[in-house]
């Protein structure tokens, strides 16, 4: 796993996000059997509960998405996102996992909190 094709995902997923488009997200998630938005949730392993979380993003003003790449280890990739939506500052860590053919396998967010 290199830093190119971490990029070239992250760009695919920031893009889908971006513009609502809901089926591609989701389509970046097939492999995936762990998949948790925050760790005080259980978290999804079917693509349908997956599908099913990324039904929020329709009704969200998306004004901007960015990610930071911090650190990669084998397969696994350590990213910082940040999100501005509704006029809101977001922000947090992703642990993503890949397989032999690049695809995502496990996806954990973390979201820190504003102080």
């Amino acid at each position: 796993m290199n830093k190119k094709t971490v990029e070239h995902w992250l760009n695919k997923l920031k893009k889908y996000w971006f513009n609502k488009d809901i089926d591609s997200a989701v389509s970046l998630f097939t492999n995936t059997t762990f998949y948790q938005e925050t760790p005080f949730v259980k978290p999804y392993t079917t693509i349908e509960e997956i599908n099913q979380e990324w039904q929020h993003i329709k009704n969200e003003n998306i004004q901007n998405i960015e990610f930071n790449i911090l650190a990669i280890d084998g397969f696994t990739v350590i990213v910082q996102w940040i999100l501005k939506q509704n006029n809101r500052n977001f922000d947090g860590i992703y642990e993503i996992k890949f397989n032999n053919d690049f695809e995502c396998i496990y996806f954990k967010s973390w979201e820190m909190k504003d102080e």
